[in-house]
């Protein structure tokens, strides 16, 4: 599968004033550059600053670190492109804001065909879209960015390492890719230019101007109430099925000891209402590590309602509340950017003499509307060692067990005027120490869900056997086994580090899928 390399630059020249006199040419437009000696990045870069077009190429056929040069005069956005390139064995397609390079020698991609997941044996053709999200400057990767179909609720979400794949049904018209992550500018690209490959997309910073920061004096306490306020006209206002994936992990310092996967249908009432949520098995997944010995067993329990439970404006915490018996000092402490939108950072934190391990944390509010777009979250780390009664539940008489840092995100997504939980995950550090140990071990426990499809038609209650109880040990669930796991589900890529744990361990892998889908 190919690599594609987007290089987003800064509009700089309004397009229409390229595409006079072209003969409805995009690429035929005249653009005047100067002379320039640098890498292919960089003086394509270049001429995407002077165009205002972003480039889209596969980096297996161009070396971005190869040096070129450009000459000084007036040329048309195809033969400055050639003359970065040297050559003119590429195809360029114009399409919207972006040019796509290719090998002339390249076959068009064919979209890839899976069984369809219903009771039926027909199948439905789908396009892969995948890649990885990195920051522009530094390539650094960009870690749960939002990745979604424009104007649905069909979408997923990065890994740690900035690697997504997303599954399109071709019956689905749909044209664009959005990409977004709290302080970039978001990007909405073409899905013609995407379709199976796998692109590096990169995001710009957003900066701020002077004049949108805000300069009146504002209350903080005030915008939060006002988040809270917006609640019964801004979030789902009546019952949805949220499909979601859901994974947990347990590592012990580069180890990867045990990972769950699954699938779930979530049935969830409206915003305002008390239900608790419920949750149905699709399909599951276990892989456990039998290479490492210890006699030392962790486990994690509850993880599938913490996700749950960390829907804030469907469980409202107090830090939300402003009350005569809130216990938080507020304070705006920026302004950023989130899928377009201008959003006030809000930072809180338990008042001085207060010494109980509450949560700190950041929450980031629209500026226009007051929908709470974001939050992350922290047990206060001052107070971290009076917690571990709040997250141990049993444990050995002779094991020695303290959490060290307790992290919490979640995130939220519009459609069509409403917004829902899109991605949780929680990272809770501990270390650990067992009789005739010298030394405290590293342990990390994870777990994380991100909706990816939001129905709202026929959405009924799931029967009473249906449910999983979801306040046990989840990875201990019963199942069966199944042969074709995940199908045309979209699930959130494993990182770097957990395939390569799982290629160089001898690990257990148990599938399952429910009977009743």
């Amino acid at each position: 599968m190919k690599r594609l390399c987007f290089f987003f630059i800064f509009a700089c020249v309004v397009l229409h004033t390229l595409w006079s006199g072209n003969g409805g040419d995009p690429l035929s437009g005249r653009i005047q550059i100067e002379k320039k000696k640098n890498t292919i990045y960089e003086l394509l870069n270049y001429i995407g600053d002077v165009s205002g077009y972003y480039f889209i190429y596969d980096s297996k056929i161009i070396d971005n670190e190869k040096k070129s040069q450009t000459k000084s005069g007036t040329y048309s956005i195809r033969e400055a492109i050639f003359q970065v390139l040297k050559s003119e064995n590429y195809t360029l397609r114009a399409v919207d804001r972006y040019i796509l390079i290719n090998d002339k020698n390249s076959p068009a991609p064919q979209p890839v065909h899976h069984s369809a997941v219903s009771k039926t044996k027909d199948s439905i053709s789908y396009k892969n879209i995948s890649g990885v999200v990195l920051e522009k400057l530094s390539s650094e990767p960009i870690a749960y960015c939002s990745v979604s179909l424009e104007g649905t609720a069909i979408g997923t979400i990065t890994n740690s390492n900035g690697k997504f794949l997303l599954r399109v049904p071709d019956s689905l018209n749909v044209e664009k890719l959005h990409v977004s992550h709290i302080g970039y500018e978001s990007q909405r690209i073409p899905l013609t230019i995407l379709e199976n490959g796998s692109s590096n997309i990169y995001l710009s910073q957003r900066i701020i101007p002077l004049q949108e920061v805000i300069f009146r004096l504002v209350n903080p306490r005030k915008i939060v109430k006002e988040a809270l306020d917006a609640r019964d006209h801004l979030y789902l206002d009546k019952p949805s099925y949220f499909t979601s994936f859901y994974r947990e992990g347990i590592e012990r310092k580069k180890d990867l000891l045990k990972l769950t996967e699954a699938i779930f249908k979530v049935y969830k009432q409206s915003y305002t209402h008390s239900t608790a949520d419920q949750v149905k098995l699709l399909k599951m997944r276990k892989i456990t590590n039998n290479a490492v010995k210890d006699s030392l067993v962790l486990k994690m329990k509850a993880g599938v309602e913490a996700s749950l439970m960390l829907d804030l404006m469907k469980n409202i915490p107090d830090y939300l509340e402003i009350n005569d018996k809130n216990i938080y000092d507020y304070t705006k402490i920026d302004m950023t950017e989130i899928d377009s939108r201008m959003a006030h950072v809000i930072s809180f934190e338990q008042r001085k003499g207060i010494t109980e391990p509450y949560l700190r944390g950041k929450l980031y509010i629209d500026a226009e509307n007051s929908a709470l777009l974001s939050a992350e979250l922290e047990v206060h780390p001052s107070y971290i060692e009076k917690a571990e009664e709040l997250f141990v539940e049993k444990r050995g008489k002779n094991v020695k067990i303290h959490p060290q840092q307790i992290v919490y995100s979640v995130s939220y997504k519009e459609l069509n005027g409403k917004y829902y939980m899109n991605h949780v995950r929680g990272d809770l550090y501990f270390k650990m120490k067992g009789k005739g140990q010298f030394f405290f071990n590293p342990m990390h426990i994870f777990f994380e869900m991100v909706t990816c499809k939001v129905d709202t038609n026929s959405v009924i209650p799931f029967p009473r056997e249906e449910r999983l109880p979801v306040k046990k040990i989840f990875s201990e669930e019963n199942f069966s086994y199944d042969n074709n796991f995940w199908g045309d589900f979209n699930v959130i890529l494993p990182e770097e580090n957990i395939n390569k744990n799982l290629s160089r361990i001898t690990s257990k892998i148990e599938e399952s899928e429910s009977k009743a889908l």
